[in-house]
């Protein structure tokens, strides 16, 4: 892996080379303001000892020039300065994107270290936006520091050796900040939990129910005692590292109080002249100042690298999933399913659980078909569409399509020639053209495809009503847009899935969960004929028993293995699950 100091010192001269040289003269030229202002009034102080009137006019010119070109430097490069900063922010985010949304499998959202990791970047992002300025300060602060220690022992030799005296600040400060670093990462679970907290108490979606069930002061509260728990932890870990930094500074302290008292000694001995003395105690006026803000920009460097060590574990870890999950050489995906998609053996275990999610699951889905996968709650169903998608890998066994391992195909190549709509759908916050052409990129732009889509899924009612049809905007988060009921978005979200004709795979889980009954039924018409047409495999998963018993084949789950497979006739003939669960359900119906 890159080292992040590496990676924070590149950012700017790769994301903006033109403006990267004005930021690097802007940080350097502010930080020796002082020591310039310094060098200049003992110039000042020696030309006035001599009663050289020219020398104290050509020093005025050259301090009006001095000032207007370090402030104007300063005034004129802000700008620069920030809109670097933009675009080095703007370029992290796009690769941040490109790791987080085409990463083969769901591992970066769902497991949980990845997932803080990902969390930890996304809050981190102003870190490493400022990681680059931040070094160029330091190198500007390390500089002016430099050149302090230098114009003091040009006056007392001794005096070269006071940068030594920085070391244990500097090492104090490195050890507080690590050790920081460690508490930080042991308190990172609850700090997330707090963040949930107060998403739930403060954003829209869940606005209802803390509402109607009095929860913000019960919000407010688990929020404040997992930050309070988390925070615990730190407080006392920054306690125990101020002690041995407050000695390390006492000592630095002591060594530059010496300082003073040996340049004052050489002025009154007359070993060097009254400028000289008067330049360099004007800058050790200034060392506390500057050590302070070498010591800032230390522990704000160390943020950014620190963000920006978790960015490239991001981006190491997804490089590593896509190595080890697309083929060299992959398979060419079938144009059209002759035989069908078999599952032999399959299983799965999420990272932060005991038992399997799925088990010696074997199953036949013939090409074609319309299969109904039904289940209680927790059964599988959904870790097992996740696999047929290709969002993650068995842990074992295989799934064949038309006798080709999935495993050898291309993940994109694979869900290209899939579509999928889900119960809980995404607001893509757009017009409602894009928002449903985004199911299928090369034709977004045709209104013809679009319109079709709708009509597949019954959209016809929606865009009717809309008022500027499909130039709607939608949503309201984003802009000002139409508000949909959630029956209207799972409409848009069955038509972007719709957008992708003859599919291999047609995934639909829980797609009329938010839908009434006739909705429902125009919508299982559909697509059980385009199933059976074009010769794809249509999966449905529902918990809808009176929907299910259309489907070709009835697939139940239990606990993640298959307990019965059949049409509805025989199932419910049986004393089995299946059976049980559609008595249930009928005893609403008659």
């Amino acid at each position: 892996m890159i080292s992040p100091l590496r990676f924070v010192l590149t950012l700017g001269p790769r994301t903006d080379p033109a403006r990267t040289p004005i930021v690097v003269a802007v940080a350097i030229l502010e930080q020796a303001t002082g020591v310039g202002l310094a060098i200049l009034l003992g110039l000042f102080s020696e030309a006035a000892s001599h009663h050289s009137t020219s020398k104290v006019l050509v020093l005025s010119l050259c301090l009006a020039v001095f000032v207007m070109l370090t402030q104007g430097t300063f005034i004129a490069g802000y700008f620069t300065r920030l809109r670097l900063s933009e675009e080095i922010q703007n370029e992290v985010e796009h690769r941040f994107i490109d790791v987080v949304g085409t990463t083969p499998t769901l591992e970066i959202h769902e497991r949980p270290d990845r997932v803080g990791k990902a969390a930890a970047v996304r809050g981190g992002r102003a870190d490493i936006r400022e990681g680059f300025d931040r070094v160029l300060w330091l190198t500007g602060a390390a500089l002016v520091w430099m050149s302090s220690a230098v114009l003091m022992a040009s006056v007392v030799p001794i005096l070269a050796v006071l940068p030594l005296f920085a070391l244990p600040v500097l090492l104090a400060t490195r050890v507080a900040d690590r050790k920081r670093g460690e508490a930080v990462e042991r308190a990172e679970p609850r700090t997330r939990l707090a963040e949930h907290l107060f998403t739930l108490a403060a954003t829209a979606g869940p606005g209802r129910e803390t509402r109607l069930f009095g929860l913000a002061a019960e919000l407010r509260r688990r929020h404040r005692e997992q930050w309070d728990r988390s925070g615990r932890d730190i407080a006392v870990t920054d306690l125990r590292s101020r002690i041995p930094l407050a000695l390390a500074w006492l000592l630095f302290v002591l060594a530059y109080a010496t300082a003073i008292v040996l340049m004052v000694r050489a002025g009154l001995t007359g070993d060097a002249s009254l400028g000289l003395i008067i330049a360099a105690i004007a800058v050790s006026s200034q060392i506390v100042g500057q050590a302070q803000a070498l010591l800032s920009q230390i522990f704000w460097v160390f943020e950014s690298v620190r963000a920006a060590r978790v960015f490239l574990e991001v981006v190491e870890e997804g490089a590593a999933e896509r190595t080890a999950v697309v083929p060299a050489s992959p398979a060419a995906v079938p144009s059209r399913l002759t035989g069908g998609i078999t599952l032999e053996r399959l299983g799965f275990r999420y990272w932060n659980r005991d038992q399997p999610s799925l088990s010696n699951v074997d199953l036949e889905l013939p090409a074609g078909a319309v299969v109904a996968l039904v289940g209680e709650n927790g059964a599988g169903k959904s870790t097992l569409v996740k696999m047929l998608c290709g969002l993650y890998r068995p842990g074992e066994g295989r799934i064949l399509v038309d006798g080709t391992d999935l495993a050898e195909f291309a993940p994109e190549q694979w869900r290209a020639r899939v579509t999928a709509a889900f119960q809980d759908p995404d607001h893509l916050e757009m017009s409602l053209g894009d928002s449903v052409g985004l199911g299928r990129l090369e034709h977004s732009e045709d209104t013809e495809r679009i319109l079709e889509a709708l009509r597949t899924a019954g959209g016809n009612r929606l865009l009717d009503s809309l008022p500027e049809g499909l130039q709607t905007r939608l949503g309201r988060k984003s802009w000002d847009g139409e508000g949909l009921s959630g029956g209207q978005w799972q409409t848009v979200a069955n038509a972007r899935a719709a957008m992708r004709q003859e599919p291999l795979l047609r995934v639909l889980d829980e797609p009329t969960a938010s839908l009434d009954a006739r909705a429902e039924e125009w919508l299982f018409e559909q697509y059980a004929g385009l199933s059976r047409l074009q010769g794809g495999v249509t999966v449905l998963v529902t918990h809808r028993l009176t929907t299910a018993q259309a489907a070709d084949l009835i697939v139940v789950m239990d606990h993640g293995r298959i307990v019965e497979v059949g049409t509805h006739d025989a199932l419910s003939q049986s004393d089995g699950l299946y059976a049980e669960l559609f008595r249930l359900q009928a005893r609403y119906f008659v």
